[in-house]
């Protein structure tokens, strides 16, 4: 991954470690939510680029009763180029998930899944109606629907993707 340094400032505005830490606490907050446990750490190279790509999250069902498997099937267009940007996320994920646990945002449990801390955050100043605050929203969701998607394997391979 290139130094902060060698970012194209577009890069860094939207992949930077606390934006994106965020977004995997509230997905993970949410899977804990539906769940009653925490996330498969594997799940969570699935967020960024679900969340963070317009196209992919403007298409996002508005409750969680949609099934994962029928909206994929519907949606097939979402699994084109799904795949690259999976891997091209890679490091800015695992670069937020050793931030946010810096910052004691998440914690790994004893059974080896990622968990929220219930610390509180200041309330975030963004208009509700801003991409950063729908992207904060429609992480909370895809934790949530995770959740109830099936087991990690089963998920990974709806997406056209391999651990």
């Amino acid at each position: 991954m290139r130094p902060w340094s060698k970012r194209p400032t577009e890069i860094a505005h939207l992949l930077n470690p606390a934006f994106c830490s965020i977004l995997l606490r509230e997905a993970i907050m949410g899977y804990e939510q539906e769940a009653g446990a925490g996330t498969p750490y594997t799940l969570s190279f699935l967020i960024l680029p679900v969340v963070l790509h317009k196209p992919t999250r403007d298409l996002l069902p508005k409750t969680i009763a949609t099934k994962l498997h029928s909206w994929i099937q519907e949606n097939q267009n979402t699994r084109i180029g799904f795949a690259d940007r999976v891997r091209w996320t890679i490091p800015y994920t695992k670069e937020a998930l050793y931030y946010a646990s810096k910052a004691d945002l998440i914690r790994i449990s004893d059974d080896g899944l990622l968990a929220s801390n219930m610390k509180r955050l200041k309330k975030l100043s963004w208009p509700k109606t801003s991409e950063s605050s729908l992207c904060v929203g429609k992480a909370r969701f895809v934790g949530r629907w995770f959740s109830l998607a099936g087991d990690t394997a089963t998920i990974l391979a709806m997406w056209g993707v391999r651990p």
